[in-house]
C-alpha cells in the first residue's frame, strides 16, 4: 500500500449509520485533497464545453471521441452513463481530460439492442452503472491495464450483467438499455433514497446490502461528493432492490464490517498505471477490486467493489 493511500484510510472519520429494507449505508469524512478545479462531465456537457461524439461515422462500441473546449480539466467518473448517438455507453474508468484538449476514451455499451444515431452527440442520462456492472467492469478493466495497459471491458458481462438485472425484476426494455432499468425502478429508488440523505462533511459512503459490504466510494471533498451522492447511492439501490427476497440479519455491528473492509483494502495489493498528470492505482486481492485515481499528487476518487462470487467478506 502506497503511503499516499494509507494517509487517506487512516484518517477516515465515520458518520452516521443509515439503514432501510436491505440496505446500509455509513457516511465517511476523510481528508479533503486540493486538485486542481475539475469540471463534472454533466456540467460541461450542459454548458455546450464538452463535446462526445462516436470515434468517427461507423462508430466503434468500445470507443468514443471527448472534445473539452473548457479552459478547466474535466473529469470523468468511472461508470457515469452518457446517452445518445448509436447506443448509451458508461466510462470504463476515472479520468481527467486537459483544458482545450481532444481525447479518445475507452467505455462500455449499455443498451446492446441499438446500433443506430438518434443523435449525433451524447448527453448525460444523470445515472451511474449499478454497482453490479461496475464491480464486473473494474475487474476486467483492471485485468486489461494488467496485459495491455488499456482501460478495455468484459463487454459481455457487460451486456449480462444488464440483462439479468432486467430479467430477475421482469422489466422489459426493447434495446436492453440500463436507462430502462432506472426509469421501471423510478419509484422504488425514490422509497430507498429518502433514508439515505447525505451529512454534513460526508465525502464517501461504504455500502452494505444483505449484512455484505458492497462497495466504497470516496471523492476528494464533501462539495465535489455532494453532487454525485445521488447517482451512487442508486447505483447501489438497484443491486438492494434485485437482493430484497435474500435474508439479512437486523443485528449486524455496520461499522465492524466497514472496518473489516477498509483493513481489507489496506492488505490488497496495488500496481500503478499513469497517464498525463494521472496516477491510477489499481486495486485487486480475491475478494475486491478497485482504483484509486490521484491527479497532480491528489486522491481525486476512489471506488472499491466486492467481487461478485463470494458470499461474505
Amino acid at each position: 500500500m502506497t503511503n499516499v493511500i494509507e494517509d487517506n484510510l487512516e484518517s477516515i472519520e465515520l458518520l452516521d449509520i443509515q439503514q432501510y429494507q436491505n440496505m446500509t449505508v455509513i457516511g465517511l469524512n476523510t481528508p479533503n485533497t486540493r486538485p486542481p478545479d475539475l469540471m463534472p462531465l454533466d456540467v460541461g456537457l450542459s454548458m455546450g464545453l464538452v463535446e462526445i461524439t462516436e470515434v468517427d461515422e461507423n462508430g466503434s462500441v468500445g470507443q468514443l471521441n471527448v472534445i473539452n473546449n473548457a479552459v478547466t480539466p474535466l473529469l470523468l467518473m468511472d461508470g457515469e452513463e452518457i446517452k445518445g448517438a448509436k447506443q448509451n455507453r458508461i466510462i470504463n474508468a476515472t479520468m481527467i481530460i486537459p483544458a482545450k484538449s481532444q481525447q479518445i476514451i475507452d467505455v462500455s455499451c449499455s443498451e446492446s439492442g441499438r446500433w443506430n444515431y438518434n443523435s449525433q452527440t451524447f448527453k448525460h442520462s444523470y445515472h451511474m452503472a449499478s454497482s453490479k456492472v461496475r464491480r464486473s467492469k473494474q475487474e476486467s478493466v483492471n485485468n486489461s491495464l494488467r496485459t495491455s495497459n488499456q482501460r478495455i471491458s468484459n463487454q459481455s458481462q457487460v451486456w449480462d450483467d444488464i440483462e439479468s438485472t432486467q430479467a430477475s425484476l421482469n422489466i422489459e426494455s426493447s434495446t436492453h438499455a440500463q436507462q430502462d432499468t432506472f426509469i421501471s425502478l423510478e419509484k422504488d429508488i425514490d422509497n430507498y433514497l429518502k433514508h439515505f440523505p447525505l451529512q454534513q462533511k460526508q465525502n464517501a459512503s461504504i455500502i452494505i446490502i444483505n449484512n455484505q459490504v458492497i462497495g466504497m466510494e470516496l471523492l476528494y471533498n464533501a462539495d465535489k461528493y455532494s453532487q454525485y451522492h445521488q447517482r451512487y447511492m442508486e447505483s447501489y439501490i438497484i443491486d438492494a432492490i434485485t437482493q430484497q427476497d435474500e435474508h439479512a440479519d437486523d443485528n449486524v455491528d455496520a461499522a465492524k464490517l466497514s472496518e473489516e473492509f477498509i483493513n481489507r483494502i489496506r492488505l490488497s495489493k496495488i500496481e500503478e498505471y499513469q497517464e498525463n498528470n494521472t496516477n491510477d492505482y489499481r486495486l485487486e486481492d480475491d475478494q475486491i477490486t478497485g482504483s484509486f485515481i490521484f491527479y497532480e499528487d491528489n486522491l481525486v476518487n476512489a471506488s472499491i467493489l466486492r467481487k461478485h462470487e463470494l458470499t461474505h467478506i
